[in-house]
């Protein structure tokens, strides 16, 4: 068999292989590809076009709705990650997150920052200024057992971002706080009356620009007149208590995760040595706080998390999850959040110690041309690594095609494509719902393959990231075949993960 001749069958095998293949996926990457993102709880009842208020977190001039989730908690049962975000609830992974399926509750959405505590047996569920609701199992159904009760002190914040922490010793403790300029609250609850405090509240962490500049709210920290010191979460290890909590602004990209150590539940607390202790500033994937830190598969600590997206409103957010390390002092920190495929547990290949799959992406930045544009939405928006710009085909596009460049050839290892959907207005029946499309890869000059097939979906994804069996190509096209009556797709981010083949490394494909 010639060289040319053995190309084409490895190319050929490969290509049947992607069409066939459903193995459970090795990988995952940030934002996560969540089915179902809900329409996010300020923009229910707006109406489009509607002038925009001057306060702030409303970031065009009008009114749209938009897609949210953040302030996620997260807890491991039984093999199985179950996702408690705001807006809606909850999602369950029983592939360590590798993929999500959406499980409403009965009380899908009772407030902003939902927490679920296993505690004595049951599961404890209580969100921004709600009842505390108590349930059997971690999807229900829930129960209301009342609002909490407690003696109000001076300077008291309201009873927004909550959390629950169960001690090891039974004990039960309530944080909260999320304020312009103050900071966090905790009591102790009654451990088998858990809606009556039995100690008075008093601040923990409180608000300090002073010590702690990355507190200052903007997108530069400019303003130390305000923080939103917000988002708490308490953890255990090692017999101290890891107190943490998000500050700078979720709108922002400098919003960051922060963290207060001590030996007992209600402290005194000290800000731990490495702060902030996750803060990503640049990239894909910005504003990373507000979420929780959890043991899951292995006993490996996890951050779940918020994600900036805001295009048209500061809430409009997605999530992500990442590995948590401890330094020599016993700090806790997160390295920069990842927006490039990550090995899940348990699919690190031997002898690597990164969680890196070392996948780039390979048409980033590079030549991409839509087959019509929207004026001033062409084609590079979807490839210039940026969650808040996207491509927009013309209005009579009716199957409109993106194409993207490689600068050499490459093995395509993933596909990733965040969506936009321009026009969203369910008040008027413009629901969300499924984007149908292909991917495919020119594998020799003017030869088009299919990658992945999403044709016929069902699902509706506005983040969809699939892997695919390894193929050499050079270009890299986006088919769409069908989206929600009524939607423009917009395209935010089309990724095609990967590795340039090298020169001199033996020839993968005749692309001259």
């Amino acid at each position: 068999m010639t060289n040319r001749s053995s190309i084409v069958f490895c190319l050929t095998v490969g290509v049947f292989t992607a069409l066939s293949a459903a193995a459970a996926p090795a990988t995952y990457c940030n934002p996560l590809p969540i089915p179902d993102y809900p329409i996010g709880r300020q923009a229910r009842m707006v109406t489009n076009g509607a002038p925009a208020e001057g306060n702030g977190i409303w970031l065009a001039g009008q009114k749209e709705q938009f897609r949210e989730l953040a302030d996620p908690t997260a807890i491991w049962h039984e093999g199985k990650w179950y996702l408690y975000p705001s807006v809606d609830m909850a999602w369950v992974s029983a592939d360590n997150g590798g993929t999500w399926q959406h499980h409403p509750l009965n009380i899908r959405d009772v407030g902003y920052a939902p927490t679920v505590v296993k505690h004595r047996g049951k599961f404890l569920l209580l969100a921004s200024d709600s009842a505390m609701y108590s349930a059997d199992a971690p999807l229900g159904p829930f129960v209301s057992l009342g609002r909490i009760q407690m003696t109000r002190v001076s300077g008291m914040a309201g009873g927004t971002d909550p959390m629950l922490f169960s001690d090891d010793d039974g004990r039960l403790f309530y944080y909260w706080g999320c304020t312009k300029a103050g900071g966090i609250w905790g009591v102790e609850l009654n451990a088998a009356n858990p809606t009556n405090a039995i100690t008075t509240p008093k601040e923990l962490i409180p608000f300090d620009p002073v010590n702690q500049p990355w507190e200052a709210i903007g997108e530069w920290n400019q303003d130390p007149n305000a923080g939103w010191v917000e988002g708490s979460w308490m953890l255990k290890r090692n017999g101290k208590y890891f107190l943490t909590f998000s500050a700078a602004g979720t709108q922002n990209r400098t919003y960051a995760m922060g963290c207060y150590i001590a030996q007992s539940p209600l402290g005194p607390f000290a800000p731990q040595q490495h702060n902030p202790i996750f803060r990503t500033t640049e990239g894909l994937v910005t504003g990373t706080a507000h979420g929780c830190i959890v043991a899951g598969p292995e006993d490996r600590l996890w951050a779940f998390y918020t994600v900036r997206a805001g295009v048209v409103h500061g809430f409009e957010r997605r999530l992500g999850m990442d590995r948590v390390d401890v330094d020599a002092n016993g700090d806790l920190f997160v390295p920069p959040a990842t927006s490039l495929p990550q090995w899940l547990p348990g699919k690190i290949p031997a002898g690597q110690t990164s969680a890196d799959t070392g996948w780039l992406p390979v048409n980033g930045g590079q030549p991409t041309f839509g087959s019509t544009s929207a004026p001033n939405l062409p084609g590079r928006l979807a490839v210039d690594n940026e969650l808040r710009t996207w491509w927009q085909p013309a209005a009579e596009d009716a199957q409109p095609v993106l194409t993207s460049q490689f600068s050499a050839p490459a093995t395509i290892q993933a596909v990733r494509v965040i969506w936009r959907d321009v026009g969203l207005d369910a008040n008027r029946g413009v629901n969300p719902g499924p984007f149908r499309y292909r991917v495919e890869l020119e594998t020799a000059k003017g030869q088009w393959t299919t990658l992945l097939d999403r044709s016929a979906s069902t699902e509706d994804f506005l983040i969809d990231y699939r892997e695919v069996a390894p193929t050499v190509g050079l270009r890299a096209r986006l088919v769409i075949l069908g989206w929600p009556k009524g939607i423009t797709p917009g395209v935010a981010e089309f990724t095609v993960f990967g590795n340039t083949i090298v020169k001199g490394q033996p020839a993968k494909a005749d692309l001259n």
